[in-house]
C-alpha cells in the first residue's frame, strides 16, 4: 500500500527566518530538533547502502570533467543529510537529501530512461536492486508516520515560538 504524504503549511518558511532575527538560539534549537526528527529516515537511508553495487562502479567516471564514481560507502553513508532551506525558491522546507552524486545515481538510476545501449544496460542492471528510488523514499515511506507527526508538533513549536515574539516585540 503505497504511502502518500502532503502537509501544507503556510507561513513556516517567514517564521524561521524572523525566528533567525530574533532568538536564535531557538532556531538553532529547532535545526537540532529537525535532525532528530528525521533520524529514524536518516538512520534508514544510511543502513541502505551497501558496500559495492555493480563492479564498474569502483572505477573512476568523470562525465565533463565532474567526477561522478567510484561508489564509496561510506560517502554514501556521508551524503544522506537534512537540510532546512527557507529560500523562496525551492517549495520544500525539510528535504533529506544525498550529497553524494555516485548514491544519488545509484538512487534513481532509471526514473526517467537510460541513453544510449550502455544507459539502458546500465538502468537494467540497476533495477535488480529494485525500481527508483532505491534508498531515500523507501526510507521515509518506513517511518514516514511517525515522522510526520513529530514534525507537525515541531511546526506548531515555531509557529507559538514566533506568535510570542509578536506579541512580546
Amino acid at each position: 500500500m503505497p504511502v502518500e504524504t502532503k502537509i501544507e503549511v503556510f507561513g513556516v518558511k517567514a517564521a524561521l527566518k524572523e525566528l533567525q532575527k530574533t532568538d536564535k538560539g531557538l532556531r538553532k534549537e529547532i535545526n537540532t530538533s529537525a535532525k532528530e526528527i528525521a533520524k529514524p529516515v536518516t538512520d534508514a537511508a544510511k543502513s541502505k547502502y551497501p558496500t559495492q553495487y555493480l563492479s564498474g562502479m569502483a572505477r573512476k567516471w568523470s562525465p565533463k570533467g565532474r567526477q561522478v564514481f567510484p561508489y564509496d560507502q561510506g560517502k554514501a553513508v556521508k551524503g544522506v543529510v537534512l537540510k532546512i532551506d527557507t529560500s523562496k525558491r525551492n517549495q520544500g522546507l525539510i528535504v533529506i537529501i544525498q550529497k553524494d552524486p555516485a548514491a544519488a545515481i545509484i538512487d534513481m538510476a532509471g526514473k526517467k530512461g537510460g541513453s544510449g545501449a550502455r544507459g539502458g544496460m546500465f538502468i537494467n542492471n540497476m533495477n535488480a536492486f529494485g525500481p527508483p528510488s532505491r534508498v531515500m523514499w523507501p526510507a521515509y515511506e518506513r517511518n514516514a508516520e511517525a515522522v510526520n507527526k513529530e514534525f507537525i508538533a515541531l511546526v506548531e513549536r515555531v509557529m507559538d515560538a514566533v506568535g510570542r515574539n509578536l506579541v512580546t516585540s
